[in-house]
């Protein structure tokens, strides 16, 4: 088995690659899981809140299990906030779907789960796919020196960042409206 060596600990490659397959099929799982049951656009929220969470406390295990698991601290802290943050953030969409579902304001349910899918499949580009390469690949000094496959990358998450906030827009639009629509048929 080979191994990464980062601030002077043996990393198993294997348990990278583990931990990085894992976080991928569980992001796509959870939520699919979700919309193949039927549930409500409230129960996609919190089963991506979920996962988020999980991986987050995960990344920011205590140091002593995180660096010999991971490549050091600072990729450890940084993307276990990041995942806790938009786990946060999916649970407040799910609590407002929930609440607006409870009281019979959700008036566009379906367009509420495309617009899920698109801010996910986004966000998964954005840190998810970004922190897959965060422990695979080694960072050069240099941006020059960093291997030619990478450019791959940088187009996704270049995308991914403002497909997330139209996203993100269309989805706080259409609860607003939802309200409001209800609130004026009244």
């Amino acid at each position: 088995m080979s191994t990464s060596v980062a601030h002077g600990l043996k990393v198993p490659e294997g348990l990278i690659v583990l931990y990085s397959a894992l976080l991928l099929f569980s992001l796509l799982l959870a939520p699919l899981l979700a919309q193949l049951r039927g549930w409500r656009p409230a129960g996609l929220f919190f089963a991506v809140a979920a996962v988020y969470g999980v991986f987050g406390a995960v990344n920011l295990a205590p140091p002593q299990i995180s660096q010999i698991a991971f490549q050091g601290t600072i990729n450890v802290g940084s993307h276990g906030r990041f995942f806790i943050s938009i786990g946060i953030a999916m649970a407040v969409f799910g609590a407002i779907t929930w609440v607006q579902a409870r009281f019979g304001a959700m008036l566009y349910p379906t367009l509420t789960k495309i617009l899920f899918w698109v801010l996910h499949i986004a966000l998964m580009g954005i840190t998810s796919f970004q922190a897959v390469f965060a422990f695979l690949q080694l960072k050069p000094l240099r941006y020059i020196d960093y291997a030619k496959f990478l450019k791959t990358h940088v187009v996704i998450i270049s995308w991914s960042g403002p497909l997330s906030h139209a996203a993100l827009l269309g989805l706080l639009c259409l609860l607003l409206w939802s309200i409001m629509a209800k609130r004026l048929l009244r």
